[in-house]
């Protein structure tokens, strides 16, 4: 199963994307993150929907896995201040 399987986060990208993603990575050989490989995978340096290549970088998947795990997991914790928030 597909990471992506039940994320509508393909659909959401632009009509352009692939003509950006080549751009992006032409201009981010190196993953900006560890600076050590070869950038295979665009990251949205702040996470959403702005496409702009000013929000986007060249990034490696090891890199890319990891950034996007700790975004999830921040996203899926509840907050401290949330009225529905059971007490641990």
């Amino acid at each position: 199963m597909s990471a992506w399987s039940d994320s509508d986060r393909a659909a959401r990208l632009p009509r352009t994307w692939p003509t950006i993603r080549r751009r992006v990575l032409r201009c981010d050989p190196t993953c900006r993150v560890c600076w050590s490989a070869p950038a295979t995978e665009v990251d949205h340096i702040v996470p959403g929907d702005d496409h702009r290549e000013t929000n986007l970088q060249g990034i490696c998947s090891p890199c890319h896995a990891s950034k996007s795990g700790r975004e999830g997991g921040r996203a899926a914790r509840p907050r401290a201040d949330h009225p529905n928030r059971i007490p641990v």
